[in-house]
């Protein structure tokens, strides 16, 4: 009884990596794409894909097939309407819809708002989210075929930018994580060019004696430093260039 208690568990475990492993390659299949992203015919993909994939998972008298044969199924019809939309314009509006325009020259486009059924608390929501609250400082709102709202205001509700003011400002440089949980990651130095040693010596540097005791450590190619030790004390420092070899 014991033996068959076992066999029976291992044959749920075996069965549960499999369904994982087939539905991480279908999230992999749709591209790094969040949930809020994802086109209609995307997220019913998704959705049935966790529903059919279940019923093998809970019942281990099903055979792994039936989750298995259509969740693959689904993945290749994802996969050929992705690439009939991308050569068919036609066949993408008719799967994905149109964008709507909720907002035009700073009015509530009354009739598409209703035609799209979009409540105005979500939508004076989406607005705050953006950063605006006054219908009228904007220009354009449209609520795009995802389901996300691209919100464009007036140039003169817009934020300043240096071109406006006439400055000359430097690009940021992208930090990257060279150590993360008291682990060194070789990634992150192969990307800005540098050597173990090198974070080494940042790391006594910081005042720290290895890497075990730091949290977080990023890098800038700029030599912007942030270093956050176990226990929460922070650090920033700027190393010049030539220190970061």
């Amino acid at each position: 009884m014991k033996s068959k208690a076992r066999s029976d568990m291992f044959n749920t475990i075996i069965r549960t990596a499999i369904i994982y492993a087939v539905i991480i390659f279908a999230m992999r299949l749709m591209g790094k794409k969040q949930a809020a992203q994802l086109q209609p015919y995307e997220l019913v993909v998704t959705l049935i894909i966790s529903d059919v994939v279940s019923t093998p998972m809970d019942s281990p008298a099903v055979p792994l097939s039936s989750g298995l044969v259509p969740a693959l199924t689904l993945m290749l019809l994802y996969y050929l309407f992705s690439v009939i939309s991308l050569k068919f314009r036609g066949f993408r509006t008719f799967i994905s819809g149109t964008p709507s325009i909720m907002i035009l020259r700073g009015k509530l486009n009354e009739e598409e708002i209703r035609k799209v059924k979009y409540n105005l608390s979500d939508l004076m929501e989406q607005l705050r989210i953006s950063g605006y609250t006054n219908i009228a400082d904007i220009h354009y709102a449209v609520l795009e075929t995802n389901g996300q709202l691209s919100v464009m205001p007036y140039s003169n509700a817009a934020p300043v930018t240096p071109d406006q003011l006439n400055l000359e400002v430097e690009e940021d440089d992208m930090s990257v994580a060279v150590v993360l949980d008291g682990e060194i990651q070789i990634d992150g130095l192969a990307q800005l060019g540098i050597t173990n040693k090198s974070i080494e010596k940042l790391i006594h540097t910081i005042g720290a004696r290895r890497a075990k005791e730091v949290f977080l450590m990023t890098l800038s190619s700029a030599g912007e430093v942030f270093v956050q030790k176990k226990g929460g004390e922070t650090k920033t420092l700027r190393l010049a260039r030539r220190e970061l070899k």
